[in-house]
């Protein structure tokens, strides 16, 4: 198609579009029509189907058939019809005539009459059209960014992701989902907008493997993806027995142990995954052609027997489904555990020079320092790749595997010392789907390898890990992105947890509503896991890139509401040593700063020029075993660095095995079940970084 093909000669998101009876424009600099643009009427979304038969009395009809869950008696119908912040990409009458003929065609649907449609295929196409924005605000074309999928998912839990691209008369058209061409936006009404599109919106069913390897440009990756067997690796896609054991409860609001605050139990859980891939074309221009040649490639630059595989050999043969294999590392390398969108590789959020009220507007003006995040990939060697959201020439990118230099007066990138550029992620594969099922693949611009670099440069440093970024559950099922709700889980809903004992409130708290005050919000990321009780439960730590000493550190805001814990950690969930004296965070709260060490950095040197009080400072307080809060995180006023209550708590010093996998288990040792334990974000540090030549940065 000549006209998805040019999907990408768009002017900028930035385009502020006219519509009536169509979105277009002819010219980037053409200035708008406002008679043309749509008046808001005070109807609810409801109102405005009925007031309008001729465009969407099929869709209403399908509305009215499909309820809220399976546990609830509305209809879609009837939640359209009240308060709240909906986006609605609503089909025409055309559009789900056309659809449910094609569904004759291959014999899923017998009739094309709206009445007669399988309950399946009617919720398929509400789900897949509307997208409840909570709290926040439902998107208008003008908050479009091109090529980046929305920050929320739809009902049935997938990306919607708009585009720009020329209709036959060269003006200017917006696409969602490659196909769907708006022809009539930003209706507003009482409860969000409504975007008329001419195609039911009807994402692929085909699972993440099975979309690469259908894909034109993507043949040698899936020809690798089926040698190794990972294409029947990445297959699952829902927890059916998981869904069936807490039927009566997933979904519903929680208050907690003692009633505590108000939070949902997940509804569902998916599995999910990311896949970066080399297209054909990236391949070849690396002189890689076929297995053969990518074999030739991979043996000259890769890392594969380092500590990470734990002594084992790689085998360069063609038994290629063993884990040792070459090409099943080069492949599991690819490939994250969970389905990330493009904007959500990275969180921005309240990171030095912004704060957490320009999330909600959800636009790149509030990009200042680079933001970044590590994520574990598949595979037995436990390897990770670290993702940077970057400015590179004006343009925001994210960049897989990219070593930077900081001014360490401003913690912005050195653009002149940017020792390893780092990988191009595309946003989307052009005019090709890719978004599956189960998962999410994005072309790169070269090829990705655990090659020397990566542990040695790119992954020694300071590694800073959100909570959230160690649950994988919690990115596939809409959870962090989902800022509307607090959320509470059982024992069995996260991997990476081995066990909440009962007793145990294990509870996640966003900041649902952007609040950036310096007495509450001081959470890397503004988001915190908050476990109450007389709580005790063990989880997986992170892998580290090689053997080595590290820091084990943890992040907390302390106040006299949390409790007091035991720390364990080791090999084996089952008996894990306990290390070192329970934390009290109490006693290290801002009531008590002389049991922390901590002195607000303005009264040791009120110029800032003073570096040597400043560092003796910091040796008081990691004799304590505690450090200040890091400059990086942004709050009201100032920085955690700022606040005598934003810490950073050494737990451990030692040994860490690359390849291995560490178990902590927290646990109270009060008796009180109102006591909390805050869990905001942990660091890994290596000693060439905590006691190198130069002091760690600050921030």
């Amino acid at each position: 198609m000549d006209i998805i093909k040019n999907i990408k000669n768009y002017c900028g998101a930035a385009l502020f579009i006219g519509v009536a009876s169509a979105v277009t424009l002819s010219s980037c600099s053409e200035n708008i029509d406002e008679s043309s643009l749509y008046t808001f009427t005070g109807e609810m979304m409801t109102d405005h189907f009925e007031n309008n038969p001729e465009t969407f009395s099929s869709y209403l009809t399908i509305l009215g058939k499909v309820h809220q869950s399976k546990r609830s008696a509305s209809t879609m119908k009837e939640l359209l019809d009240a308060r709240g912040n909906y986006t609605c990409f609503a089909p025409t009458n055309e559009a789900i005539t056309l659809f449910l003929d094609s569904l004759v065609q291959i014999g899923e649907a017998s009739s094309t009459d709206v009445n007669e449609i399988p309950d399946s295929v009617a919720e398929a196409i509400v789900f897949n059209s509307i997208i409840e924005n909570g709290d926040e605000e439902a998107f208008a074309t003008t908050s479009f960014a091109n090529d980046e999928p929305l920050s929320i998912t739809n009902m049935n839990g997938r990306y919607v992701t708009p585009s720009y691209g020329n209709d036959e008369e060269n003006n200017t058209v917006i696409y969602v989902n490659i196909y769907s061409k708006i022809i009539d936006g930003d209706i507003e009404v009482e409860n969000g907008y409504i975007h008329t599109i001419d195609r039911v919106l009807s994402p692929s069913n085909a699972t993440i493997a099975d979309m690469i390897i259908a894909t034109e440009n993507t043949q040698l990756f899936g020809e690798c993806l089926s040698l190794t067997g990972w294409d029947a690796k990445l297959t699952k896609y829902k927890d059916e027995a998981w869904e069936e054991k807490y039927d009566d409860i997933r979904g519903t609001k929680y208050y907690g142990i003692n009633g505590g605050w108000e939070g949902l139990y997940p509804d569902k859980r998916l599995f999910g995954f990311t896949i970066f891939v080399e297209t054909d074309s990236v391949f070849a221009a690396n002189d890689i052609t076929d297995i053969t040649s990518l074999k030739t490639y991979v043996l000259e630059h890769n890392n594969f027997d380092d500590d990470t595989n734990r002594g084992n050999v790689t085998s360069w043969g063609d038994d290629y489904e063993s884990d040792y294999n070459w090409l099943n590392q080069f492949v599991a390398y690819h490939i994250l555990p969970e389905k990330l969108s493009y904007s959500n590789m990275v969180t921005f959020a309240n990171e030095y020079g912004c704060d957490a009220s320009m999330m909600k507007s959800r636009t790149a003006n509030q990009f200042y320092v680079n933001v970044w995040e590590y994520w574990e990939t598949v595979g037995v060697q436990r390897r990770s790749v670290k993702i940077t959201g970057c400015r590179v020439s004006g343009e925001i990118q994210r960049r897989i595997n990219r070593k930077s230099v900081y001014n360490q007066s401003n913690c912005r990138e050195v653009q002149s010392a940017i020792t390893i550029p780092g990988l191009l992620v595309s946003p989307n594969n052009a005019e090709y789907d890719n978004d599956a099922l189960n998962g999410i693949y994005f072309p790169i611009d070269g090829i990705l390898l655990w090659s020397p670099e990566v542990p040695n440069q790119v992954l020694n440093e300071r590694l800073r890990y959100d909570i959230t970024s160690l649950f994988p559950e919690l990115l596939t099922n809409n959870i962090k992105q989902n800022r509307v709700n607090s959320w509470y889980f059982m024992t069995d809903y996260l991997d990476n947890v081995y066990e909440i004992v009962d007793g145990t409130d294990f509870e996640y708290l966003p900041n649902t509503s952007y609040s950036t005050g310096l007495g509450s919000w001081m959470d890397y990321q503004i988001d915190e896991f908050n476990i109450r009780g007389q709580f005790d439960f063990t989880m997986k730590l992170p892998p580290v890139p090689y053997t080595g000493t590290y820091e084990l550190r943890y992040g907390v805001w302390a106040n006299n509401n949390r409790g007091m814990a035991q720390i364990y950690m080791g090999k084996n969930p089952k008996n894990l040593p306990a290390i070192g004296i329970p934390i009290d965070l109490r006693a290290a709260s801002g009531t008590n700063p002389s049991s922390t060490g901590w002195v607000a950095e303005s009264s040791i040197a009120p110029t800032g020029a003073d570096s040597t009080a400043l560092y003796e400072n910091q040796k008081t307080m990691r004799n304590l075993g505690f450090m200040k809060g890091p400059k990086y995180v942004q709050v009201s006023g100032g920085t955690a660095r700022d606040s005598q209550n934003n810490l950073r708590k050494i737990i451990y010093t030692g040994q860490f095995e690359a390849g291995e996998t560490y178990w902590i288990r927290y646990k109270s040792v009060l008796q009180s079940t109102s006591s909390e334990f805050f869990y905001d974000y942990i660091e890994l540090v290596p000693k060439s970084v905590y006691a190198g030549e130069n002091n760690e940065d600050i921030w």
